[in-house]
């Protein structure tokens, strides 16, 4: 069973975000996940139902508001007849530390992470103090940034930025979960020469369709793609992407898109950013058999 895993620093403010999730969730057919990152909190321990037992501890949030209540509240919405009904369960950390992370994607078998994209600014590391964009590198899993604007309805339309030379077929697997159109979006990795049209059509319907047995990929070729964001730009909004993915660490892409100082936001700033580790990460081979 698939299991996501969304992080959550804020209960009082999550609502949405989890709602936003849960419905990922429902397309995915995948279990919800909420971890709570306690040390993130403004948070209390109030003791209650005292009698002279042991004591009883119920946390709560400065707000006054139960650490798992937010879970409870997302088991009792309402579900149209035939939809799948995600399970959600709570789990709490006490800080960002990837090491955690990792063990616990392995524990509790994540498929995907969510994060808010303020988390990339608020959440830290606090044994080493580094941003959580930072860390996101080391995870051993998928990670799914949302921006908090974006407001989720169906991801029917979803392009992966890559080398087609090197498309990951993993990634390809991963994404054929979610029944989209899937633009393979070509850019070639740097050094690399423009790929001719025919050429990567054949590559796409021969070699990528065939092999991961997913048709429903289109292409999308970026020539003299020195500075890939203008294309990128025009791809995403004159097909109305709806999550765009990408893997980290590879051909420098993320890089290529992220750079510290934009001079302008750009479209694929505003849609979900799919983040895949590179090389290995957790269950990646089951995408590959």
């Amino acid at each position: 069973m698939r299991n996501i895993m969304l992080f959550i620093d804020d209960v009082a403010g999550a609502e949405a975000l989890a709602k936003k999730a849960l419905k990922i969730a429902c397309q995915c057919k995948a279990n919800l996940q909420l971890c709570n990152v306690a040390a993130n909190m403004a948070h209390k321990k109030e003791l209650v139902g005292h009698n002279g037992d042991d004591d009883e501890f119920l946390e709560t949030d400065k707000f006054g508001l139960k650490a798992d209540e937010l879970g409870q509240q997302l088991q009792a919405i309402y579900y149209p007849e035939g939809t799948f009904i995600p399970a959600v369960e709570y789990c709490e950390i006490s800080n960002f530390n990837p090491v955690i992370i990792k063990e616990m994607v392995v524990k509790h078998n994540i498929w995907l992470i969510i994060m808010d994209e303020k988390q990339l600014r608020h959440i830290k590391n606090q044994d080493t103090g580094n941003y959580a964009l930072k860390e996101i590198s080391s995870l051993n899993c998928p990670v799914l940034i949302m921006p908090v604007k974006f407001e989720v309805s169906n991801f029917n339309k979803i392009a992966y930025v890559t080398d087609l030379r090197y498309c990951d077929f993993g990634v390809i697997r991963f994404l054929k979960v979610f029944n989209a159109a899937l633009f393979v979006t070509h850019v070639s990795a740097p050094g690399l020469p423009d790929m001719d049209e025919r050429y990567a059509q054949e590559i796409l319907a021969e070699e990528v369709s065939l092999k991961t047995n997913y048709l429903k990929m289109f292409l999308r070729n970026i020539k003299n793609s020195i500075n890939i964001k203008a294309p990128i730009n025009k791809v995403l909004d004159s097909l109305e992407i709806k999550m765009f993915a990408i893997v980290n660490k590879k051909h420098r892409t993320f890089e290529r898109l992220f750079d510290s100082f934009p001079k302008k936001t750009q479209v694929y700033h505003k849609l979900p950013t799919l983040i895949f580790p590179y090389l290995n990460w957790f269950n990646q081979s089951s995408f590959y058999s």
